[in-house]
């Protein structure tokens, strides 16, 4: 058997190694695609939280706004002779039935939806509370809009065309305006309620 140089038989094939930085160079690979696989699946999940929270609270806003309008009675003016519309003292007393109606309504929606969106999309409390404090915001604007569409018109219009006696309602609207931030405040809450629950004991 002939030899070489080095001293290894010839005619057998040399056994290819890996050195130290062939290995540091394959796991810094590994490593870089796991860590892009970890981003894609985390923006992925806010994505996933983000469309769940809003799209809760539009469809809840929608809903609230139709229960608004149906639970609020509007002030009414009287279309007199002279022209115009006056309001009496009963009418006068239901003109913040929309704005009461509306703080109830948005209170304990507000609550119940911050309670099961928190205990819901758990993953990240940080993001879910920040995404509940939106969501709310649009929940509001979507009842107060969906109840203005529904209610009553311009009642200024409507007084110009009716004749004397009619009673004409007014619009239902939110005048007080502090009124739209019962919304957010009361998923704050609920929020809350879930991450001061300490968790329950599993154990037998």
């Amino acid at each position: 058997m002939e030899t070489t140089g080095d001293g290894s038989a010839s005619g057998e094939p040399a056994q290819g190694t890996s050195g130290p930085d062939g290995s540091a160079e394959a796991g810094a690979t590994a490593d870089a695609g796991a860590g892009a696989a970890a981003t894609r699946g985390g923006a992925g999940a806010v994505g996933r939280d983000l469309a769940v929270v809003l799209g809760c609270y539009l469809v809840l806003g929608l809903v609230c706004g139709l229960l608004w309008w149906l639970l609020v009675d509007p002030a009414s003016f009287t279309k007199v002779k002279a022209g115009g519309g006056s309001m009496g003292e009963v009418e006068l007393g239901k003109r913040f039935n929309g704005d009461g109606w509306f703080a109830v309504i948005g209170g304990v929606a507000g609550v119940a939806s911050g309670v099961a969106l928190t205990w819901w999309r758990s993953r990240d409390f940080l993001l879910t509370t920040v995404l509940l404090l939106l969501g709310a915001a649009l929940a509001a604007a979507a009842m107060a809009v969906t109840g203005h569409a529904l209610g009553p018109g311009d009642p200024d219009a409507a007084l110009a065309a009716a004749k004397a006696g009619t009673h004409v309602p007014i619009e239902l609207e939110v005048t007080a305006k502090a009124s739209y931030l019962v919304w957010p405040i009361a998923a704050l809450i609920g929020s809350l309620v879930v991450l001061w629950t300490p968790p329950g004991d599993n154990t037998d």
